[in-house]
């Protein structure tokens, strides 16, 4: 076994390795979570900066940005598999499977580039098709097309940062995500208004940014995999032109179950915003802001779930299954205690909150600002058990289960959640309040299924590693 395994130890020892772990893991979250608040900034700043341009404008943006991004995030699912089986063979010591995994990595994201490009480009023809606004769907159509040039890149990307996110080097991702909201910006800039003699591209300017943006983190990356001292020793960018058949199985195995569960939760939501559009603009305003709340707290549990793919990765393929327990419940532990900080916070200064979104002193807003209210209160218990679920499916993924996880996502976030949202809301009349509260439940159960799939696992592993170690009488 791996050091710092044994099975029994003084209390002090105990806590000793508890604080270590935790520690270990905010190290590793910290600049993860970072980087994504980065992109968020980038989603925010392409709306600002659209939004200039009139509500045609920034309804195109909004649903462009939509529905360029959702086959991106499938595939970045699959990609998840190179952390959690890097992680696993880094842990075995395993250096020569650590650069074939991450070799394999950029092929799967090449093979996923593919259909993923061939999805988008067909987007704009079923808007057409199902009768969208025609001025909406030249703009967004506009975004979507250009901005498919950067799908291969940030997949790329995103299979060289789960191989840094495996070594542990993750300050780089927050540098380059940095770096990518100003190249963003400075391209809409020039390509949204047609300044300093750019061509004015109007939205679908921000399709430029999107693939300028995604270009410019794969060369940094694909630079810092080169150069960096312990990144370098792996050789990952060398000899690509060989493909290695079954880690690619293995890997699209293991990583396209978490790109269902990112496929039930995305579409949870989307499903929560059109049935929330039924009760109007206000509604769905106000459904809109408490979402958005939501997701920035979220990036902090986000970042922990992927530290905690790949902390007790290390740990099991280390054949240190005490370890790995204890990286999993580290995470869990800072995952709810970071959103009970921030639903007590949403609870305590909901006006506050709000009021970064909307003018709360504007009677035009007194409609969304009521809706809310109303809800904020639910959101702050959906922020706890959504940091569960995160954060322990995250450690599920360490342990490569993948599959039942998905199970669980689809029965908690639709048998459940979208069930429970629509009968509370519906039949019940309960309205938005009933719509939030149902997911409030979906998420419940789904965080307190995983939560016990995970005891469940690392219980079975801790108890066969006392096996294996207890002396054999003859």
């Amino acid at each position: 076994m791996a050091e710092g395994s044994t099975i029994t130890g003084s209390a002090s020892e105990n806590r000793g390795r508890w604080a270590a772990e935790i520690a270990a893991t905010v190290k590793l979250a910290a600049p993860i979570a970072l980087a994504f608040l980065a992109e968020i900034a980038i989603v925010v700043a392409d709306a600002v900066m659209a939004g200039k341009l009139g509500e045609d404008a920034i309804a195109a943006e909004g649903l462009g940005a939509h529905l360029l991004f959702t086959p991106q995030l499938l595939a970045m699912g699959v990609l998840s598999s190179v952390a959690a089986l890097g992680a696993h063979a880094d842990g075995a010591q395993d250096t020569a499977m650590v650069t074939r995994v991450a070799r394999q990595g950029l092929w799967l994201a090449t093979l996923l580039a593919i259909p993923a490009m061939l999805l988008t480009a067909i987007i704009p023809t079923i808007l057409t098709v199902a009768g969208y606004d025609p001025n909406i769907v030249s703009m967004s159509g506009g975004m979507i097309y250009v901005g498919i040039a950067g799908i291969p890149a940030l997949l790329w990307y995103t299979a060289l940062r789960n191989f840094a996110t495996v070594l542990h080097k993750t300050r780089i991702v927050v540098v380059i995500s940095l770096i990518s909201l100003a190249v963003a910006i400075g391209s809409n800039w020039l390509f949204l208004y047609g300044n300093w003699g750019a061509p004015d591209l109007g939205v679908t300017g921000v399709g430029v940014s999107w693939a300028v943006a995604s270009w410019v983190q794969l060369v940094i990356m694909a630079v810092y995999v080169q150069r960096e001292r312990v990144l370098a020793a792996y050789r990952v960018l060398n000899d690509l032109l060989h493909p290695d058949w079954r880690i690619l199985k293995d890997l699209f195995h293991v990583g396209w179950p978490i790109s269902g569960s990112y496929a039930f939760e995305t579409g949870l939501f989307l499903a929560s915003s059109l049935m929330m559009a039924r009760f109007g603009d206000s509604a769905l305003a106000a459904h809109t802001v408490v979402i958005s709340i939501s997701s920035v707290s979220y990036m902090i549990p986000y970042g922990l779930s992927q530290a905690a793919t790949v902390r007790v990765g290390y740990y099991h393929g280390a054949g240190d299954a005490f370890g790995a327990r204890r990286a999993g419940f580290a995470a869990i532990f800072l995952a709810v205690v970071w959103m009970v900080m921030t639903g007590a916070a949403m609870v305590l200064l909901p006006h506050t909150l709000i009021g970064l979104y909307i003018d709360v002193n504007d009677p035009v807003n007194a409609g969304a600002l009521a809706v809310a209210m109303m809800i904020i209160p639910i959101g702050a218990l959906f922020q706890v058990v959504d940091g569960l679920q995160s954060a322990a499916i995250g450690a599920l993924r360490g342990l490569k289960d993948t599959h039942f996880p998905m199970v669980i996502c689809f029965i908690g976030y639709w048998a459940i959640g979208f069930g429970s949202s629509f009968v509370l809301t519906f039949p019940l009349e309960l309205g938005a309040r009933g719509l939030w509260f149902g997911i409030f439940v979906g998420l419940a159960a789904s965080g307190i299924l995983l939560t016990w799939r995970f005891q469940t696992l690392s219980h079975r592993l801790a108890r066969g590693a006392v096996a294996a170690a207890a002396p054999r009488v003859a």
